[in-house]
């Protein structure tokens, strides 16, 4: 027996009061968490920051940086991201930078303007996969026409893999004529959440470094495909290296994929 054959003018079937109540709900928790959640990581990390001793404030050098070339395109690994609105604010160092479009991409932004960031929503987000056409060229076109910019990149995000460099963060640099600095803030004493990067949230009463390399100019040869992936790869090496050297200063044993990479890179360097 075959099956009725559907009207192509059938009403389409009505939302139940349980499914509207459920999006009601969740576009409601959603709100909240942005209105709250920033508020609540602002007051955590001033906690954090006043109970723990800070190392490395040369780290402010990047403001000069950012004035003598007119900009410059920070990169960072992802697994420190949750340090990043608060930590540079502490400092007095503006960034710009880039958050998803979802829900959490929104209470993220409200943190980074709490810190007084310019942030820019592209990327993708976690679950259905979201994106903001152009963003890039949005990017590198806030960098050559407004002065000075240190923009922050996460150039392992958002979704890994955990330690390799996505091209984003040196076509920035290259198309907008902007040096590159490697950056990274870490801490003895962090939690652990359990998302891809193993994001580190940090601790009171900790210590805590910032660490700065750099500045690194694209190079001529970068100008084709694959000067660009050799210049890519030289980044990824040293940021790697600068992030095993925080884990080190500090008495952390290295994760196992940080060492895999940082084992493979010496491989491919010798």
């Amino acid at each position: 027996m075959t099956e009725p054959e559907k009207r192509p003018d059938a009403p389409a079937r009505r939302m139940s009061i349980g499914d509207r109540a459920s999006r009601f709900l969740k576009r409601k928790g959603s709100d909240l968490a942005a209105l709250v959640v920033p508020h609540i990581y602002m007051a955590y990390m001033r906690f954090v920051w006043l109970t723990s001793r800070i190392e490395g404030r040369d780290f402010v050098e990047l403001n000069e940086w950012a004035r003598k070339y007119k900009g410059v395109v920070c990169l960072l690994w992802h697994e420190e991201v949750f340090t990043v609105a608060y930590g540079y604010y502490y400092l007095g160092i503006r960034i710009h930078t880039l958050a998803s479009v979802g829900d959490s991409g929104e209470v993220i932004t409200r943190m980074l303007k709490l810190c007084k960031a310019v942030v820019f929503r592209g990327g993708s987000t976690s679950g259905k996969v979201r994106r903001r056409e152009g963003v890039l060229d949005d990017l590198i076109h806030h960098m050559k026409t407004t002065e000075p910019v240190t923009l922050g990149l996460t150039v392992d995000g958002s979704k890994g893999p955990r330690y390799r460099m996505k091209m984003g963060g040196p076509v920035v640099a290259r198309e907008s004529d902007r040096p590159i600095a490697l950056v990274r803030t870490w801490y003895k004493r962090c939690w652990r959440l359990p998302t891809w990067d193993r994001m580190a949230v940090p601790l009171p009463f900790n210590r805590i470094r910032y660490y700065l390399r750099g500045p690194y100019f694209v190079p001529e040869t970068a100008s084709t495909q694959e000067g660009l992936e050799a210049f890519r790869l030289e980044l990824e090496k040293e940021l790697i290296d600068l992030a095993a050297q925080s884990y080190d200063d500090l008495g952390q044993p290295r994760p196992e994929e940080l060492k895999k990479r940082n084992d493979d890179a010496a491989g491919a360097a010798a």
